[in-house]
């Protein structure tokens, strides 16, 4: 029996009526999505008006907060997304701050836009030059022990401090490269303490914003595919080692990106930077915060910076005495971090339970 043309029409009616989305459907979605970035929009928008009404002391700490988030946030696509974590974390960003100094005071090159994309290549080629011996020894001695990892970045980092102390003529040696001024924009707009504010404001919300897609990306969702069970992504065909050491290309040239907003920070850059010392602070960064969310280094950062400023002012000699503690209490009672406490605390007041 031939099949009329009013039939047809109605089935097509039908199906576009069962594939096209409600309006309520829509319109809950749009709300699911503005309340996804409301906070985000709120800290924006406070951090803009911030400087008018705080104390130039206040304006810098933030503006090393700022900074901090983003080297934290850099080194969570490695520890939280990809489940690699590192001692060498801290070479990029010193050296990242390293080259920025370096570029200035013996390059010449005074533009901030040129410093900042030469910054990232180079870190990034560092980067895929050191990530290839690192990942030859991921997991070696044991089926998923990343050990001798651990062990070989924190090697590259220490030699780059080693680096930096010999190189004087290049670096200043032991005592640092000192001299950074403020960053030209090349548009004859002079810059200090409060514009340069502004300026870390917007690179590292592009940054945040940046890898924000990147890890929730399908690039991104392999990732945690590989943090959550590698040898299953490798049996449904995902080159697994290529993604590990891509992210840690992007994660190393984002520290380098935060190591040069240090550098122009700072005035001053010293072999520490690239060290075990850095190394402790982004740990702490991360693991206060929490790894498994991707704000939560955003808010360790605020954390340790603050606490470092008060412990400076107050007890600058019980401030690792002060750190433990606060290290002690969250791994005691918010093991996940505070990151983790803050979201469920959000589910709480939007959807009535911590889902």
């Amino acid at each position: 029996m031939a099949t009329r043309p009013v039939d047809l029409l109605l089935g097509r009616l039908m199906r576009k009526a069962v594939a096209a989305p409600p309006v309520a459907a829509e319109g809950s979605r749009a709300l699911a999505l503005f309340k996804a970035w409301l906070p985000a929009l709120v800290i924006l928008l406070l951090l803009l008006v911030l400087p008018s009404f705080v104390p130039s002391y206040i304006q810098s700490l933030v503006t090393k907060m700022m900074i901090f988030a983003l080297f934290g946030v850099s080194m969570n696509i490695l520890w939280g997304y990809g489940g690699i974590p590192t001692f060498g974390h801290a070479a990029f960003f010193g050296f990242g701050g390293y080259v920025c100094g370096i570029l200035i005071i013996h390059g010449g090159i005074a533009n901030f836009w040129v410093n900042l994309v030469l910054v990232m290549v180079i870190t990034a080629l560092l980067g895929a030059g050191l990530g290839i011996p690192a990942f030859r020894v991921y997991g070696v001695g044991a089926s998923d022990n990343p050990i001798y990892f651990l062990l070989v970045t924190l090697a590259f980092g220490e030699l780059l401090v080693r680096v930096a102390i010999s190189a004087r003529s290049l670096t200043g040696g032991s005592t640092g490269l000192s001299g950074i001024p403020y960053p030209d924009l090349g548009i004859g707009v002079s810059i200090n303490s409060y514009s340069y504010y502004f300026l870390v404001l917007g690179i590292v919300a592009v940054c945040l914003l940046v890898i924000y897609r990147i890890v929730n990306s399908h690039y991104g969702y392999a990732l945690r595919g590989i943090h959550d069970n590698e040898r299953r992504m490798q049996a449904l065909g995902f080159n697994t080692w290529l993604y590990k050491y891509t992210s840690y290309i992007i994660a190393g040239m984002f520290g380098g990106v935060a190591g040069c907003l240090f550098a122009y920070f700072g005035g001053t850059m010293v072999p520490n930077n690239m060290g075990m010392a850095m190394t402790d602070i982004v740990f702490l960064i991360v693991i206060l915060g929490s790894a498994s969310v991707y704000f939560g280094p955003v808010i360790g950062a605020v954390i340790v910076v603050g606490v470092d400023y008060l412990a400076s002012m107050y007890m600058p000699e019980r401030w690792p005495l002060i750190m433990a503690a606060i290290i002690v209490v969250v791994i005691m009672f918010i093991p996940q971090g505070v990151g983790v406490l803050l979201l469920d605390l959000w589910r709480k007041v939007f959807h009535g339970s911590a889902a």
